[in-house]
């Protein structure tokens, strides 16, 4: 076998970034599951609250967010506290994070000239170290839905669990979207925070875009600026429906920002 192929077979760089972010994941990992089960946990105690809320003008003050009609339900409570909130906004913003230091850290520790010193090339390293991301998603993602399915039978509530995993499956193809987007912006930063915060605020950027599309139909147009408008996290969960353009569309901004990451990192000069 070829020696090259033997390099890229034995995916260390992508062993070492998961064990870069075991801490993280694990960290991560436990605060979503809690998050999970509390939202799910204490829907009993709210759902007297939620029906009054229905029935109010302070309703209005939720339309930016998609299912915000159905929030009295257990389906519409667990959409509007845990996933249009903390699932599509905070935890995209903390995995954009993590994926925005992956280069520009190994960059400003001046670790980068280790990794090159091997024999691996550029395009490699970026696709070893975004492949390294995705057992962390993957991770943090199932457990969630397990706590969720687990708390769910203890309260006695009615959820679909085809449904809840058709929404966790949905959500990968989010989330790789939003590592790829990290990953990308890495390459551009010789310092992890200013790469990291870059990203963060271009995330919370794409949420308060698809929130004015959903708010007003004169700004809809918006939306499509943002990765949040191709991912329905309540469709899946109530309906068990698949916007599979937006699926598509998520793979290919992924697919493009790992290409345009593996051009400008194979060109750009590195003082090491």
């Amino acid at each position: 076998m070829d020696l090259a192929v033997r390099q890229i077979l034995r995916l260390r760089i992508t062993v070492q970034t998961i064990k870069d972010y075991l801490k993280s994941t694990l960290i991560l990992t436990a605060l979503f599951s809690g998050m999970a089960a509390m939202y799910a946990g204490m829907y009993p105690a709210f759902k007297d609250m939620m029906a009054d809320m229905m029935d109010s003008s302070s309703l209005d003050s939720f339309a930016f967010l998609p299912g915000f009609e159905d929030m009295a339900s257990y389906i519409g409570f667990l959409n509007i506290e845990m996933y249009q909130i903390f699932w599509v906004l905070i935890l995209g913003i903390i995995l954009g994070f993590l994926a925005a230091s992956s280069i520009a850290k190994e960059i400003e520790s001046k670790t980068i000239d280790i990794l090159m010193s091997n024999p691996v090339s550029r395009p490699q390293i970026i696709i070893e170290k975004f492949i390294g991301l995705i057992p962390m998603m993957l991770i943090i993602n199932f457990t969630a839905m397990l706590v969720i399915m687990g708390v769910t039978v203890v309260i006695g509530e009615e959820l679909n669990f085809g449904n809840l995993f058709l929404t966790h499956l949905i959500s990968i193809p989010y989330f790789l979207a939003i590592l790829g987007l990290g990953v990308f912006l890495s390459t551009l930063f010789d310092e992890k925070m200013k790469a990291s915060i870059t990203t963060m605020a271009i995330i919370v950027g794409m949420f308060i875009l698809d929130s004015i599309a959903h708010i007003t139909t004169e700004y809809e147009y918006l939306g499509y600026l943002s990765l949040k408008h191709f991912f329905y996290p309540y469709d899946a969960l109530k309906f068990g429906e698949i916007d599979v353009i937006g699926n598509l569309v998520l793979l290919l901004f992924t697919l493009v920002t790992v290409i345009l990451s593996i051009v400008y990192f194979n060109h750009r000069d590195i003082t090491v």
